[in-house]
């Protein structure tokens, strides 16, 4: 499966400002290779969608070809459709193609707009609770990346080049290797980085732990792009503290999943995980909210749209309030920083709460997509502003 990441936001939405004619297709997918033929059927339904959507732009033949021929040559491929996660993501436009195979369930859908659509893939970065599992035990260590929907592993086998570098004289083979190979596959097994051959913590040197420890640590700040975001320990209650002590992660959680890791099935780690985030999801949204209603009169908070994206795009929301599913179309002109609703998705508008959602995500924003009702205001959106 891909990993979608905020690096993928990112040269998802600079290729859609650089283009028009962008399509984006989601839909659900069936895992097997019984199943292959129903995904390549749904994929070339929705391709036709998008196709009629295009005529209506009145594209020449040839600029049309360029941007769906590439994904054409997916419907025949069995092997593809056979390898599936639980969504499949599928961006076009002349000149680009890229398509993420993902754990996350999309309703089908083809949009054709002047940016790509980005509003599905939200709920792999933020808003849902998105969260990272560390799994530490004698023999191995693993990442994870979970909400309350899914868990799924992160491939660290770029990390066996880096450690060989560092640790090239200090006999790896006898003290941490390295299985790069497939993925989880549901049933507890998973990709590992091995840091020792058994025998209890005390009889490896509590340096040459905290050295290894101190590796996996700087590793993971290189998988993890959301720096707010939580990560939890699953481990022996021996190999918490001397991870704390090497680790410089600025959420790891104080509670961990106690026990050895190879034990549990990732249903299992996942289930004990949630109970540990929950709690700390729903603290963090209280005391957003309660910051809204201190500083509501100041002007550093708005709940109107033509407030809000601007400064989104400038950097300047610390906390956005959104409601799930809302939408608001219109046009921002960044020249003067001006907004114009419009009625319905007319062409050369923008969807405009997906916007500044985006773009507070990119700035480092903490993102609540909550249900109407526990809005801090009755409206769509409301924002608390850094400055």
């Amino acid at each position: 499966m891909e990993h979608f990441s905020r690096n993928d936001l990112e040269l998802l939405l600079k290729e859609g400002e650089q283009r028009k004619n962008c399509v984006s297709i989601y839909m659900p997918t069936e895992k097997g290779r019984e199943k292959a033929k129903n995904n390549s059927t749904r994929f070339k339904s929705l391709l036709a969608k998008a196709e009629e959507a295009i005529d209506r732009r009145n594209l020449d033949p040839a600029s049309k070809n360029k941007i769906f021929d590439p994904a054409k040559q997916l419907i025949s491929d069995s092997y593809f459709w056979a390898n599936q996660g639980e969504g499949l993501a599928c961006f076009l436009s002349e000149g680009y193609f890229r398509y993420y195979r993902l754990h996350l369930r999309f309703p089908e859908m083809a949009e054709v707009r002047d940016r790509f659509h980005l509003r599905p893939l939200f709920g792999l970065l933020f808003s849902d609770g998105l969260f990272y599992v560390l799994a530490l035990s004698q023999k191995d260590a693993s990442l994870y990346r979970a909400a309350p929907g899914y868990i799924e592993p992160v491939d660290l086998s770029e990390t066996l080049v880096r450690f060989e570098a560092e640790f090239e004289e200090d006999s790896p083979e006898n003290y941490l290797q390295f299985h790069t190979g497939s993925p989880n596959t549901g049933d507890g097994s998973r990709s590992a980085i091995y840091f020792g051959h058994g025998g209890e913590v005390d009889r490896i040197e509590k340096e040459k732990t905290l050295n290894y420890f101190r590796f996996i640590d700087r590793e993971i700040h290189r998988y993890i792009n959301e720096k707010s975001t939580p990560i939890i320990l699953a481990c022996v209650d021996s190999l918490a503290p001397l991870y704390r002590e090497a680790s410089k992660y600025p959420t790891l959680s104080d509670d961990i999943i106690k026990g050895n890791p190879e034990n549990s099935s990732l249903k299992e780690i996942h289930e004990k995980a949630m109970a540990i985030i929950e709690p700390l999801f729903q603290k963090s949204e209280q005391a957003a909210k309660e910051k809204y209603f201190e500083l509501k009169g100041t002007g550093k908070t708005s709940n109107e749209i033509d407030e809000i994206l601007p400064a989104a795009m400038h950097g300047r929301i610390s906390d956005l309030f959104v409601v799930l599913g809302a939408r608001q179309w219109g046009r921002y002109y960044p020249e003067n920083e001006a907004v114009e609703l419009t009625d319905g998705a007319l062409q050369g508008s923008d969807e405009l709460i997906e916007l500044a959602v985006t773009n507070t995500y990119l700035n480092n924003g903490n993102m609540f997509v909550l249900d109407a009702e526990k809005m801090p205001d009755q409206t769509p959106v409301a924002a608390i502003y850094r400055w």
